[in-house]
Protein backbone atom coordinates (compact mmCIF):
# COMPACT_ATOMS: atom_id res chain seq x y z
CA UNK A 1 0.00 0.00 0.00
CA UNK A 2 1.05 3.57 -0.55
CA UNK A 3 0.68 6.52 1.78
CA UNK A 4 -2.16 8.81 0.67
CA UNK A 5 -0.86 11.85 -1.13
CA UNK A 6 -0.43 14.78 1.25
CA UNK A 7 1.83 17.77 0.52
CA UNK A 8 5.15 16.94 2.19
CA UNK A 9 5.85 20.60 2.80
CA UNK A 10 3.05 20.50 5.35
CA UNK A 11 3.79 17.04 6.71
CA UNK A 12 7.49 16.93 7.61
CA UNK A 13 7.15 13.40 8.97
CA UNK A 14 7.22 12.14 5.36
CA UNK A 15 10.77 13.39 4.96
CA UNK A 16 12.75 10.58 6.51
CA UNK A 17 16.44 10.46 7.46
CA UNK A 18 17.91 7.36 5.89
CA UNK A 19 20.64 5.10 7.25
CA UNK A 20 24.07 6.48 6.47
CA UNK A 21 25.94 4.34 3.96
CA UNK A 22 29.59 4.50 4.83
CA UNK A 23 32.08 4.79 2.01
CA UNK A 24 35.87 4.82 1.91
CA UNK A 25 35.87 7.50 -0.78
CA UNK A 26 37.43 10.74 0.40
CA UNK A 27 37.32 14.25 -0.96
CA UNK A 28 40.59 15.44 -2.56
CA UNK A 29 42.97 16.89 0.03
CA UNK A 30 43.12 20.16 -1.91
CA UNK A 31 39.41 20.71 -1.20
CA UNK A 32 40.14 21.01 2.51
CA UNK A 33 42.00 24.06 3.78
CA UNK A 34 42.03 23.50 7.55
CA UNK A 35 39.58 20.99 8.93
CA UNK A 36 39.83 22.19 12.53
CA UNK A 37 39.23 25.78 11.45
CA UNK A 38 36.09 24.68 9.59
CA UNK A 39 34.90 22.76 12.64
CA UNK A 40 35.37 25.84 14.82
CA UNK A 41 33.23 27.88 12.42
CA UNK A 42 30.53 25.18 12.28
CA UNK A 43 30.28 25.08 16.05
CA UNK A 44 29.99 28.86 16.37
CA UNK A 45 33.41 29.30 17.97
CA UNK A 46 34.52 31.91 15.43
CA UNK A 47 33.16 35.31 16.61
CA UNK A 48 33.15 36.69 13.08
CA UNK A 49 30.75 34.02 11.76
CA UNK A 50 28.89 32.78 14.86
CA UNK A 51 25.66 34.51 13.87
CA UNK A 52 25.94 33.74 10.14
CA UNK A 53 24.19 30.50 9.24
CA UNK A 54 25.40 30.59 5.62
CA UNK A 55 29.07 30.81 6.65
CA UNK A 56 28.71 27.99 9.15
CA UNK A 57 26.82 25.85 6.68
CA UNK A 58 29.46 26.49 3.99
CA UNK A 59 32.16 25.38 6.43
CA UNK A 60 30.22 22.20 7.09
CA UNK A 61 29.81 21.51 3.39
CA UNK A 62 33.56 21.95 2.90
CA UNK A 63 34.26 18.91 5.10
CA UNK A 64 31.04 16.93 4.53
CA UNK A 65 32.89 14.18 2.62
CA UNK A 66 35.56 13.65 5.25
CA UNK A 67 35.37 10.22 6.85
CA UNK A 68 38.42 10.43 9.13
CA UNK A 69 38.07 13.54 11.25
CA UNK A 70 40.51 13.96 14.12
CA UNK A 71 39.30 12.91 17.56
CA UNK A 72 39.48 16.52 18.78
CA UNK A 73 37.26 17.71 15.92
CA UNK A 74 34.76 14.91 16.57
CA UNK A 75 34.65 15.82 20.25
CA UNK A 76 33.98 19.48 19.43
CA UNK A 77 31.21 18.59 16.98
CA UNK A 78 29.55 16.29 19.50
CA UNK A 79 29.76 18.95 22.17
CA UNK A 80 28.12 21.40 19.78
CA UNK A 81 25.26 19.04 18.98
CA UNK A 82 24.58 18.63 22.69
CA UNK A 83 24.81 22.35 23.46
CA UNK A 84 21.80 24.61 24.02
CA UNK A 85 23.23 28.10 23.56
CA UNK A 86 23.46 28.66 19.80
CA UNK A 87 22.83 32.23 18.67
CA UNK A 88 21.15 31.10 15.45
CA UNK A 89 17.38 30.87 15.10
CA UNK A 90 15.96 27.56 16.29
CA UNK A 91 15.11 26.20 12.85
CA UNK A 92 18.60 26.98 11.54
CA UNK A 93 20.24 25.47 14.60
CA UNK A 94 18.16 22.33 14.08
CA UNK A 95 19.12 22.09 10.40
CA UNK A 96 22.82 22.62 11.15
CA UNK A 97 22.85 20.04 13.93
CA UNK A 98 21.10 17.56 11.66
CA UNK A 99 23.88 17.92 9.08
CA UNK A 100 26.54 17.66 11.78
CA UNK A 101 24.94 14.39 12.91
CA UNK A 102 25.04 13.14 9.32
CA UNK A 103 28.76 13.93 9.26
CA UNK A 104 29.38 12.21 12.59
CA UNK A 105 27.45 9.10 11.57
CA UNK A 106 29.42 8.85 8.32
CA UNK A 107 32.79 8.65 10.07
CA UNK A 108 34.79 5.43 9.75
CA UNK A 109 34.12 4.08 12.25
CA UNK A 110 31.16 6.00 13.65
CA UNK A 111 32.27 7.67 16.90
CA UNK A 112 31.27 5.96 20.11
CA UNK A 113 28.82 7.98 22.11
CA UNK A 114 26.60 9.30 19.31
CA UNK A 115 23.67 7.14 20.41
CA UNK A 116 24.10 8.13 24.06
CA UNK A 117 24.38 11.79 23.02
CA UNK A 118 21.02 11.66 21.23
CA UNK A 119 19.30 9.78 24.06
CA UNK A 120 20.73 12.25 26.56
CA UNK A 121 19.47 15.22 24.54
CA UNK A 122 15.95 13.81 24.58
CA UNK A 123 16.05 12.91 28.26
CA UNK A 124 17.61 16.23 29.26
CA UNK A 125 14.58 18.32 28.39
CA UNK A 126 16.57 21.40 27.37
CA UNK A 127 16.40 21.18 23.59
CA UNK A 128 13.56 22.63 21.49
CA UNK A 129 11.16 20.27 19.69
CA UNK A 130 12.68 21.09 16.27
CA UNK A 131 16.08 19.80 17.40
CA UNK A 132 14.58 16.77 19.13
CA UNK A 133 12.70 15.88 15.94
CA UNK A 134 16.04 15.40 14.18
CA UNK A 135 17.41 13.48 17.17
CA UNK A 136 14.50 11.05 16.93
CA UNK A 137 14.93 10.67 13.18
CA UNK A 138 18.60 9.79 13.62
CA UNK A 139 17.85 7.33 16.41
CA UNK A 140 15.22 5.71 14.21
CA UNK A 141 17.66 5.44 11.31
CA UNK A 142 20.34 3.94 13.58
CA UNK A 143 18.23 1.43 15.51
CA UNK A 144 18.45 -1.48 13.07
CA UNK A 145 22.23 -1.21 12.78
CA UNK A 146 22.91 -1.33 16.52
CA UNK A 147 24.17 -4.78 17.53
CA UNK A 148 23.89 -4.29 21.29
CA UNK A 149 20.38 -5.38 22.33
CA UNK A 150 20.47 -3.24 25.47
CA UNK A 151 21.25 -0.11 23.45
CA UNK A 152 18.57 -0.97 20.89
CA UNK A 153 16.05 -1.32 23.68
CA UNK A 154 17.10 2.06 25.09
CA UNK A 155 16.55 3.63 21.67
CA UNK A 156 13.14 2.04 21.45
CA UNK A 157 12.21 3.26 24.92
CA UNK A 158 12.98 6.85 23.84
CA UNK A 159 10.95 6.46 20.66
CA UNK A 160 7.97 5.02 22.56
CA UNK A 161 8.12 7.85 25.09
CA UNK A 162 8.32 10.45 22.30
CA UNK A 163 5.41 8.86 20.42
CA UNK A 164 3.35 9.16 23.58
CA UNK A 165 3.77 12.94 23.63
CA UNK A 166 0.96 13.39 21.13
CA UNK A 167 0.67 17.15 21.60
CA UNK A 168 4.12 17.64 20.06
CA UNK A 169 4.88 17.31 16.33
CA UNK A 170 7.85 15.01 16.85
CA UNK A 171 5.49 12.31 18.16
CA UNK A 172 4.73 11.47 14.52
CA UNK A 173 8.45 11.21 13.75
CA UNK A 174 8.87 8.79 16.64
CA UNK A 175 5.88 6.75 15.47
CA UNK A 176 7.32 6.28 11.99
CA UNK A 177 10.72 5.43 13.48
CA UNK A 178 9.07 2.69 15.54
CA UNK A 179 7.35 1.44 12.40
CA UNK A 180 10.78 0.98 10.80
CA UNK A 181 12.06 -1.32 13.58
CA UNK A 182 12.82 -4.55 11.73
CA UNK A 183 12.65 -6.73 14.83
CA UNK A 184 8.86 -6.82 14.67
CA UNK A 185 6.91 -9.28 16.78
CA UNK A 186 3.33 -9.30 18.04
CA UNK A 187 4.07 -7.24 21.15
CA UNK A 188 5.87 -4.52 19.19
CA UNK A 189 3.18 -4.44 16.50
CA UNK A 190 0.49 -4.16 19.17
CA UNK A 191 2.33 -1.31 20.86
CA UNK A 192 2.78 0.50 17.55
CA UNK A 193 -0.93 0.18 16.81
CA UNK A 194 -1.90 1.43 20.26
CA UNK A 195 0.33 4.48 19.91
CA UNK A 196 -0.97 5.25 16.42
CA UNK A 197 -4.64 5.01 17.42
CA UNK A 198 -4.02 7.30 20.38
CA UNK A 199 -2.27 9.79 18.08
CA UNK A 200 -5.26 9.90 15.70
CA UNK A 201 -7.32 11.71 18.32
CA UNK A 202 -8.30 15.40 18.02
CA UNK A 203 -6.12 16.24 21.03
CA UNK A 204 -2.95 15.35 19.09
CA UNK A 205 -0.76 17.85 17.29
CA UNK A 206 -1.93 18.02 13.67
CA UNK A 207 1.45 17.03 12.21
CA UNK A 208 1.65 13.99 14.48
CA UNK A 209 -2.02 13.21 13.91
CA UNK A 210 -1.57 13.15 10.13
CA UNK A 211 1.38 10.80 10.48
CA UNK A 212 -0.67 8.41 12.63
CA UNK A 213 -3.67 8.50 10.27
CA UNK A 214 -1.43 7.71 7.31
CA UNK A 215 0.34 4.88 9.14
CA UNK A 216 -2.99 3.35 10.14
CA UNK A 217 -4.02 3.31 6.49
CA UNK A 218 -0.70 1.81 5.45
CA UNK A 219 -0.92 -0.96 8.02
CA UNK A 220 -4.56 -1.82 7.31
CA UNK A 221 -5.78 -1.06 10.83
CA UNK A 222 -9.55 -0.93 10.35
CA UNK A 223 -9.97 -0.23 14.08
CA UNK A 224 -9.22 3.39 13.26
CA UNK A 225 -12.24 3.85 10.97
CA UNK A 226 -14.61 5.11 13.74
CA UNK A 227 -12.00 7.72 14.68
CA UNK A 228 -11.69 8.74 11.03
CA UNK A 229 -15.46 9.17 10.70
CA UNK A 230 -15.44 11.33 13.83
CA UNK A 231 -12.60 13.40 12.39
CA UNK A 232 -14.64 14.24 9.29
CA UNK A 233 -17.55 15.30 11.49
CA UNK A 234 -15.62 17.73 13.66
CA UNK A 235 -16.83 21.32 13.71
CA UNK A 236 -13.28 22.68 13.52
CA UNK A 237 -11.57 21.07 10.58
CA UNK A 238 -8.14 21.14 8.98
CA UNK A 239 -7.93 20.50 5.23
CA UNK A 240 -4.66 18.56 5.42
CA UNK A 241 -5.98 16.35 8.23
CA UNK A 242 -9.11 15.78 6.12
CA UNK A 243 -7.04 14.78 3.07
CA UNK A 244 -5.03 12.28 5.12
CA UNK A 245 -8.24 10.95 6.71
CA UNK A 246 -9.99 10.49 3.36
CA UNK A 247 -6.90 8.77 1.98
CA UNK A 248 -6.82 6.26 4.81
CA UNK A 249 -10.57 5.61 4.50
CA UNK A 250 -9.84 4.77 0.87
CA UNK A 251 -7.19 2.29 1.98
CA UNK A 252 -9.23 0.74 4.78
CA UNK A 253 -12.89 1.09 3.84
CA UNK A 254 -15.33 -1.05 1.95
CA UNK A 255 -18.53 -0.44 0.02
CA UNK A 256 -20.17 0.78 3.24
CA UNK A 257 -17.94 3.87 3.16
CA UNK A 258 -18.95 4.89 -0.38
CA UNK A 259 -22.14 6.83 0.58
CA UNK A 260 -20.15 9.01 2.99
CA UNK A 261 -17.45 9.73 0.41
CA UNK A 262 -19.92 10.37 -2.39
CA UNK A 263 -21.86 12.76 -0.17
CA UNK A 264 -18.65 14.62 0.67
CA UNK A 265 -17.81 14.84 -3.01
CA UNK A 266 -21.15 16.53 -3.68
CA UNK A 267 -21.34 18.80 -0.65
CA UNK A 268 -17.73 19.16 0.50
CA UNK A 269 -14.84 21.43 -0.34
CA UNK A 270 -13.50 21.46 -3.89
CA UNK A 271 -10.02 21.12 -2.40
CA UNK A 272 -10.92 17.70 -1.02
CA UNK A 273 -12.36 16.27 -4.22
CA UNK A 274 -9.14 14.77 -5.67
CA UNK A 275 -8.60 12.86 -2.41
CA UNK A 276 -12.26 11.78 -2.34
CA UNK A 277 -12.10 10.59 -5.97
CA UNK A 278 -8.96 8.57 -5.24
CA UNK A 279 -10.52 6.99 -2.14
CA UNK A 280 -13.70 6.05 -4.01
CA UNK A 281 -11.64 4.55 -6.83
CA UNK A 282 -9.54 2.46 -4.43
CA UNK A 283 -12.61 1.07 -2.66
CA UNK A 284 -14.37 0.22 -5.92
CA UNK A 285 -11.29 -1.45 -7.37
CA UNK A 286 -10.81 -3.45 -4.18
CA UNK A 287 -14.48 -4.49 -4.12
CA UNK A 288 -14.36 -5.51 -7.79
CA UNK A 289 -11.37 -7.72 -7.09
CA UNK A 290 -13.14 -9.81 -4.47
Amino acid sequence: MQIPSVPHSIVPTEVRIKSVKQSHEHAPHTAIIKVSAAVAIICGNDPATADRYEARNDALRSIARRRNLAASDIALLMAYVGSTNDVLRVERTAALKNDVLNLLRSQLPMPTGVTELLIGMFRGGSHPPAVLDYCLQHLGAMQNDVADVVVRNRIRAVLVEAAGRIRLPYAGTALYSLAEDRRGGDARDSELKRLALSMCSPSANNVARIAAIQLAGQRGWRDVLPVLYKTLGESRRDAVVDIATIGSIGLLGGEGELPLLESMHTKGSVRLRPAIDAAIRRIKERSAGK
